[in-house]
């Protein structure tokens, strides 16, 4: 059994992919998105067409948490400051309907649009038992260091 160049894992299957010009040897969950150079024996590889959906990004159950009611936050804190929809959204340089459906709490809101709003709005959106401790970092479950651990999430 070998061992993935990026997260160190243990694998039966091996594949061979190219990151940035560099080829390494990784599992198949670090090779999911990747140029896969070569596959392991008996698989084939996709080539039933030019054009292919772009995979939406799973949800991280890892990531910080928004607190319950975010949407009402955000309208009150509009609010309170006498700012309309329209013109928080040309501030933070999003659409009105998004943000609308974000207050409604219809959608929720990626990370980057959260960042803009507790700055913007001056307020905490992100729970904070969820908020990273800047000093904890991860490293291998045996104590190696891989790649894996040097690239960020």
């Amino acid at each position: 059994m070998e061992e993935c160049e990026l997260c160190g894992r243990q694998m039966d299957v091996a594949y061979v992919v190219s990151i940035e010009g560099v080829e390494f040897r990784v599992c198949a969950s670090c090779a999911k998105g990747k140029k896969i150079i070569s596959e392991p024996a008996g698989r084939k590889p996709n080539s039933t067409g030019s054009y292919s959906r772009r995979a939406l990004p799973e949800a991280d159950d890892n990531g910080p948490a928004l607190i319950d009611g975010y949407g009402t936050a955000i309208r009150n804190a509009r609010e309170g400051l006498k700012i309309p929809l329209k013109v928080l959204a040309e501030m933070i340089n999003e659409k009105e309907t998004f943000l609308s459906r974000v207050e409604e709490e219809k959608t929720e809101p990626p990370m980057a649009l959260v960042k803009k709003l507790e700055k913007t709005l001056n307020i905490n959106l992100i729970s904070a038992t969820d908020k990273p401790d800047a000093k904890t970092h991860s490293i291998g479950q045996r104590g190696n260091v891989t790649l894996g651990d040097y690239t960020t999430k």
